[in-house]
């Protein structure tokens, strides 16, 4: 009853904050997986896994695994913001969680605790000890927003859902290394924090069962048919659903009951609904024809890039881009909403503080 209590009035508080009356975002600084990489993993490979040195911005690239653009760009221009993108293709939240393992790199995937989080520390010292330095030049705790968006990996087909993750972790595991996330940020003076939902992968095509007219096997699960995609499917949904739920609970019980992060605000964005909302109705989103159950990029062979094509329908008429990523106009539509949160007036926002 006193949890409940104080929730119950911590959701009262947290209704009246209006966030457009917050300082305007002069930095937006985000973590995650490929859902959000504008180039890192690119950057990465070609260096053997060398990291950037600090104070490096690495350009946005329009060859995202979205196809285009990804959210941050869009984002970014409508908030008149600079990025620092940390995020990179193939995250997981902790290598000590699920470990993969990737040539390019001569290590496993960088993760967002392993390696991203430390990587903007270094920045954030080495634009401290540069003060003459545009780089994350005027960075405070106001005019600063920290995003992640993580777990594609973590609860997918290289992760839990095939029992690939190390002996004995589980998805509350996950789940805390997020909270450590934003206990890193916020040791470096962070305090306006968002964090994003995970995406409704059971009705990507890579995870919708055969019998449903998901993909088959495809590059990402190259021996899917091997399954009984009716139970994974299943499986997927039961994961997503979980992990959510925790969202939900975890980030008020977090910041305002144990009260880990003083001072700090949360955004929780319902990406998870925004998708669902496009994949539900599509043509109020979508270029003609809307499709939200193929993808616009297919491979024939699940082994190998060669030979891919591209649909003779734009790219913008499709939700997913390949069979687990969400297309450049899906990253716009969910920029826009993430904008219209900052400023306290998106239906898919949750604020608390």
């Amino acid at each position: 009853m006193l949890f409940q209590a104080l929730l119950l009035g911590s959701f009262a508080a947290a209704s009246g904050i209006n966030a457009g009356t917050s300082p305007a975002v002069k930095n937006l600084i985000v973590f995650g997986d490929s859902y959000t990489d504008e180039g890192r993993l690119q950057y990465l490979e070609s260096t053997g896994g060398v990291p950037p040195p600090p104070g490096t911005l690495i350009p946005t690239s329009n060859s995202t695994p979205g196809g285009g653009y990804s959210w941050p760009h869009y984002a970014s221009q409508a908030l008149g913001a600079t990025t620092y993108n940390y995020a990179v293709a193939g995250a997981v939240c902790s290598n000590e969680i699920v470990y993969r393992y990737l040539d390019a790199v001569k290590g496993p995937f960088p993760s967002v605790i392993d390696y991203e989080v430390p990587a903007f520390k270094a920045d954030a010292k080495y634009a401290s000890a540069n003060p003459k330095s545009t780089f994350l030049r005027g960075r405070t705790a106001d005019n600063t927003v920290y995003v992640l968006w993580d777990g594609t990996n973590d609860l997918g087909v290289g992760g839990l859902l095939l029992d690939k993750q190390l002996p004995g972790k589980v998805i509350t595991d996950y789940i805390e290394c997020l909270w450590s996330v934003f206990d890193g940020l916020y040791s470096t003076g962070g305090r306006r924090f968002a964090l994003w939902t995970l995406a409704p992968l059971n009705k990507t095509p890579l995870y919708t069962a055969i019998p449903h007219g998901g993909a088959g096997n495809v590059n990402y699960w190259p021996n899917k048919t091997a399954y009984n995609t009716l139970e994974y499917e299943e499986k997927i949904l039961e994961f997503v659903t979980t992990g959510n739920t925790v969202y939900d609970y975890g980030v008020p019980f977090q910041l305002l009951v144990k009260k880990r992060w003083p001072g700090a605000s949360f955004i929780l964005l319902d990406t998870h609904q925004i998708l669902l909302d496009i994949y539900n109705a599509p043509e109020k989103y979508l270029t003609a024809p809307a499709n939200v159950t193929g993808f616009y990029h297919t491979c024939p062979d699940p082994n190998s890039s060669n030979g891919c094509v591209n649909s003779p329908h734009p790219l913008s008429s499709f939700l997913w881009y390949d069979s687990l990523h969400p297309s450049e106009r899906a990253d716009e539509i969910i920029a826009g909403e993430f904008v219209k949160a900052l400023k306290g007036n998106s239906s898919y926002a949750t604020y608390y503080s």
